[in-house]
């Protein structure tokens, strides 16, 4: 059984929204795109997304391990990971102008693809994020919660290709607008940052909202 339709857009803007802000993995993408083609800026957003199956894989059954055993350490996970997100959100909209400045030295395809899974792989701020995101879309009340796990893991796979294959693509364009104006790297990163504070905020707040209206 798939989870609410509305569960489900939620989740895809959050994904759409947490993928788009600026960080690391983006710039990575962009800064291949922009110094050997859009097919190495794909193959760079590629290599991620099979990095990031490795994590969603592990989180998905940890977390339904933790859920089967103690329902109350899970809801404490859930809301540590709504701090975390606020906490990502604040040092996004911190940072200073992104820096696609960098020296990419020439790989081949395969190099590429091998290098961004092992990059993404060894990030554990990566592993911290999904044990933080998906619990807040996981409905404990509806039972099959590993498939949950395994549903929205997916949809994010798909939502973070679509953003970082894009990336690879127009990179050189992207890159080129931001070298020219930092005033509008730095505004992207503060709307960024305010809006992904807001979704950590809004977690904890739509539960205290449904506690005290449905009981």
């Amino acid at each position: 059984m798939l989870p609410d339709s509305a569960l489900i857009v939620s989740f895809i803007f959050s994904a759409l929204l947490l993928t788009l802000a600026p960080g690391p993995d983006i710039v990575y993408v962009a800064m291949r795109g922009l110094s050997q083609g859009w097919r190495a800026g794909l193959v760079a957003a590629f290599g991620l997304i099979t990095g990031i199956f490795v994590h969603i894989t592990l989180a998905g059954l940890g977390l339904s391990v933790i859920l089967a055993s103690s329902p109350i350490l899970f809801t404490v996970i859930k809301y540590a990971g709504a701090l975390y997100i606020i906490y990502i959100g604040w040092q996004i909209a911190r940072s200073g102008p992104l820096n696609l400045d960098e020296d990419a030295h020439s790989l081949s395809l395969g190099q590429i693809y091998r290098q961004t899974i092992l990059m993404n792989i060894l990030n554990p701020k990566v592993a911290l994020f999904f044990l933080a995101f998906l619990p807040q879309f996981v409905d404990t009340s509806s039972g099959h919660t590993t498939a949950q796990f395994v549903f929205f893991g997916f949809l994010f796979q798909a939502c973070a290709f679509l953003v970082m294959g894009g990336m690879g693509i127009f990179a050189g364009a992207i890159a080129s607008a931001l070298r020219q104006n930092k005033a509008v790297s730095l505004y992207i990163n503060r709307v960024s940052g305010s809006i992904v504070m807001l979704l950590g905020i809004f977690i904890p707040v739509k539960d205290i909202w449904d506690y005290v209206f449905e009981n």
